[in-house]
């Protein structure tokens, strides 16, 4: 654990942000042009095909009341939710991407009238567009991070170029881990929890409290990995090692700066979405949200920055030490 004098500062990292966001603003083009096109732009959704899925899955005969209730409730929120969601969502990366507020919404109208609808049916064709704009999404996310990058360090020489291939396929392999780690690790857990559940009702909930709990408790030491990956051009077992094993020296700072940062955009987030989906307003919400979601990701690169300093700092001292001793 390092000192507490050698921590990374958590306010300073978010007033360097802010100073970063405020000197650099074409960053939050971005984040504006994405939400921009999903507020505006055509809308392609697969409602017809997810009605026939739900559809056509019929409970058993031995259901109980409750359990065909609860089915009839979920079955109507999940066609309401598909009925307007859109592909194009997926333009939003994960587990990494550029901020957006709006592509989660399933919305019926904008603030120009009615959106113009792509139905799709086919899998095929829907798997097709889905890594499509993944992949859009992820190389977007890609240039974000790395202006980011060089907005928050100081250029010692020639400005290196935006594109970097090394750095590149580490970036893109970050969403295939990511989907290898959620089938072989979340989902079974999620299924052995379920199965428990079924046979004894009161483990579901505190199962997947403490599921959730595991996940986070996984995730929160590896959150730095885009970030070094871009910042000292490490490879993705190179960076999630880095990452770990600085989130872990400065343990309680990190958690507490990752904290704020999600609780900071949670926050904002419901305010900016209180207008409703065919007012202007949204306009003043896109620019507020991707204000603040620039300022954060500056104070993550300022924060990442700070503290893999420091970690060296220490790391090279204690090794001094022992070598003297």
């Amino acid at each position: 654990m390092l000192p507490f004098e050698k921590q990374p500062k958590i306010f300073a990292a978010f007033r360097a942000g802010y100073e970063t966001a405020s000197k650099h603003l074409y960053l939050i083009l971005f984040p504006i042009l994405l939400d921009l096109f999903l507020l505006f732009g055509f809308r392609i959704t697969i409602f017809e095909l997810m009605q026939d899925v739900i559809q056509r899955f019929v409970l058993p005969p031995s259901a109980t009341a409750d359990l065909v209730a609860s089915w009839e409730v979920l079955k109507s929120q999940s066609l309401e939710f598909f009925r307007y969601f859109s592909l194009t969502a997926f333009l939003r990366s994960f587990p990494v991407g550029i901020p957006s507020l709006l592509s989660v919404a399933s919305f019926e109208r904008n603030p120009l009238g009615e959106y113009q609808f792509i139905h799709l049916r086919e899998p095929g064709t829907i798997v097709l567009v889905i890594l499509a704009a993944s992949l859009i999404g992820l190389f977007f996310a890609y240039l974000l991070f790395r202006l980011t990058a060089r907005a928050t360090t100081i250029q010692s020489g020639p400005p290196e170029p935006i594109l970097e291939s090394r750095s590149l396929v580490s970036w893109l392999l970050i969403p295939i881990v990511s989907i290898i780690f959620a089938f072989l690790v979340v989902l079974p857990a999620m299924l052995m929890v379920s199965l428990i559940g079924a046979l004894l009702p009161i483990f579901t909930s505190i199962g997947y409290f403490f599921l959730t709990v595991a996940i986070i408790s996984l995730l929160l030491p590896v959150f730095f990995t885009p970030h070094l990956i871009i910042l000292e051009k490490l490879t993705l077992p190179q960076a999630l090692a880095a990452s770990f094993r600085t989130v872990r020296i400065t343990n309680a700072k990190s958690t507490n700066f990752l904290f704020l940062a999600i609780l900071v955009s949670y926050l904002t987030n419901m305010l900016w979405r209180i207008p409703s989906e065919d007012s202007w307003m949204l306009l003043i919400g896109i620019f507020g949200h991707a204000l603040i979601s620039i300022v954060i990701l500056a104070a993550s690169f300022h924060y990442i920055t700070d503290a893999r300093k420091n970690v060296r700092e220490f790391t090279e001292i204690q090794m001094s030490e022992t070598h003297l001793a």
